[in-house]
């Protein structure tokens, strides 16, 4: 699956309306691209969570995926497999909460 910033930032906000109630108005993603030995064309997703959602939307990632989200100066920083979890994760999470489905 292409994971792109607008799946990954209707991903996060899903899973922020999970675990806060709501989902903030703005969630800046940005794509770094990062040359690795695996891809030429690996990148970096970074996130930008705004402070009133990020213990819960981290503690909520951690329970469920198989990786610790890693925080850099307030970003979250996804590898594309990992971004690729998060969004299958929310999508997965759709039908297990009475909110808006993940379009």
């Amino acid at each position: 699956m292409a994971v792109t910033t607008v799946s990954i930032r209707l991903a996060m906000k899903k899973i922020a309306t999970i675990t806060c109630g709501m989902s903030p108005r703005v969630l800046p993603v940005a794509v770094i691209p990062v040359a690795t030995f695996r891809s030429p064309t690996d990148r970096l997703f970074a996130v930008s969570v705004p402070f009133e959602y990020r213990s819960e939307v981290y503690s909520y990632l951690a329970e469920h995926l198989t990786f610790h989200p890693v925080m850099e100066r307030g970003n979250l920083l996804l590898t594309s497999e990992q971004a690729a979890a998060v969004v299958q994760l929310a999508e997965g999470t759709a039908s297990n909460h009475d909110c808006l489905p993940l379009r």
